[in-house]
């Protein structure tokens, strides 16, 4: 069999073809109807595995991040129209892939469906992933699931009561030679998880593709402690003081960021112009002058988005209006033309991005236009425009058939197995942690 991922074999243009009618498939009999859908469910499962696998490489060559899009999930949820957990699990599968290599040869030959390799892969490691396969022949997809959650949980005995860990939780911060804050956090595993999930929901909305895995867990932090503060724990916390960041910065480099001079946050150090741009793009803020003789004048001014008008602004765009993205919270709301350069504060000069977007228009070249009937257009570092709607191919069936075909793969109603037998849980556990402790 030669190699079906071969990319000399990969499917070209497709163009439209009428499917059958339901009065074709209505003359089938029961036994080719059961047939004609058991053979089509190995095609498609051989074809979602040749879908990982490209989702996979797509990920490794990361020209999602060129379109702006926030991580390789986000942008094949926006470029294939899946929704965004769907996405994220293609691309955790396309990936587990990449180091399971019976898992994907079972699942390439239309033998494993996605659901089944989905729920596999969660555990599957090298050590063990053929006694997975046999185990998933036999086994329906909710089987497997069980199996893989009790799997999952399944762990020795810590020789440690529960009783005994909690009463050894604590949380401890300092400041280091650097002036970081280091927090450190001892919990119980029920706790742990339970904040761990928390950042873990965090960072997927966040899904910021240019940061290290643990530095977006750290603004996942900062965002759950941000969101608490604003929305309060309780009803009388959500009342209490916002925080102020004060933003030392001189006059012409705010309004030229290519300018000479300095940009400073109180407290925390120099920051790059663009930078200061983008904070004070939606913030309420209030002009102090400083004299050569080092004295300080309020101007008495102070400029803020109101708040009946953002109302309208994030009413209108539902959301972060970036091509692609889906994000409806911590979104910013954004004036198309600077003020610095004599933008207006008002509808037709507001939009609302996410601030990862927020940011790519003032720290990362990317270009955002706005016209008189609100639509928006994105233009890269380049200059190459974002599309608002990526161009799809239409499928047609028969040229699946005939790419599997020439592929050599040879497939019929009784490539995939059915499995479903009733199965001893523990039993399956045990044989499970045997395998992947060989």
């Amino acid at each position: 069999m030669c190699d079906p991922y071969d990319s000399s074999n990969a499917v070209g243009h497709v163009s439209a073809e009428t499917w059958p009618s339901a009065g074709a498939l209505g003359a089938l009999s029961d036994d080719a109807l059961e047939r004609e859908l058991a053979t089509h469910a190995a095609h498609i499962a051989a074809a979602e595995c040749r879908f990982c696998l490209m989702v996979a490489e797509v990920d490794r060559r990361g020209f999602w991040a060129t379109q702006g899009a926030q991580s390789c999930a986000h942008w094949l949820s926006w470029r294939c129209g899946v929704s965004p957990s769907v996405a994220r699990e293609h691309v955790r599968v396309g990936r587990a892939l990449g180091q399971l290599p019976r898992v994907t040869q079972a699942f390439a030959t239309g033998r494993l469906s996605y659901s089944k390799v989905r729920a596999i892969t969660r555990i599957a490691t090298p050590v063990f992933e053929e006694t997975l396969v046999e185990m998933a022949n036999d086994a329906t997809a909710a089987q497997l699931e069980t199996i893989v959650r009790a799997f999952r949980r399944a762990s020795p005995d810590e020789g440690t009561t529960a009783l005994e860990r909690h009463r050894r939780r604590h949380l401890s911060s300092y400041r280091d030679d650097d002036g970081m804050v280091v927090i450190q956090a001892r919990l119980s595993p029920e706790d742990g998880a339970a904040v761990l999930a928390a950042i873990e929901a965090a960072r997927e909305a966040l899904e910021q593709p240019d940061e290290p895995f643990a530095a977006s867990q750290a603004d996942a932090l900062v965002a759950l402690c941000e969101a608490a503060r604003a929305e309060g724990t309780h009803a009388a916390t959500s009342y209490g003081p916002h925080a102020s960041v004060v933003v030392h910065v001189d006059e012409q480099v705010l309004a030229d960021p290519a300018a000479q001079g300095c940009a400073r946050v109180e407290g925390v150090g120099v920051v790059s112009a663009h930078t200061v741009q983008r904070l004070v793009c939606d913030a309420r803020v209030s002009v102090l002058r400083y004299r050569p003789d080092g004295t300080v004048v309020p101007e008495g001014r102070t400029r803020q988005t109101p708040p009946s008008l953002r109302r309208a602004v994030l009413t209108r765009d539902q959301g972060c209006r970036w091509p692609g993205c889906q994000r409806h919270r911590y979104v910013d709301v954004h004036h198309v033309t600077y003020v610095s350069k004599g933008g207006k504060t008002r509808l037709t000069n507001l939009v609302a991005l996410c601030r990862s977007h927020h940011r790519l228009v003032h720290e990362g070249g990317y270009v955002l236009t706005m016209d008189r009937h609100c639509t928006v257009r994105v233009a890269g570092p380049g200059g190459a425009e974002i599309p608002v709607r990526p161009h799809r191919p239409i499928a047609r069936w028969s040229d699946l058939e005939r790419a599997h075909e020439r592929d050599g793969l040879h497939v019929d109603d009784a490539t995939m197995p059915v499995g479903g037998e009733r199965y001893d849980l523990g039993f399956t556990i045990d044989v499970l942690l045997a395998a992947a402790a060989d």
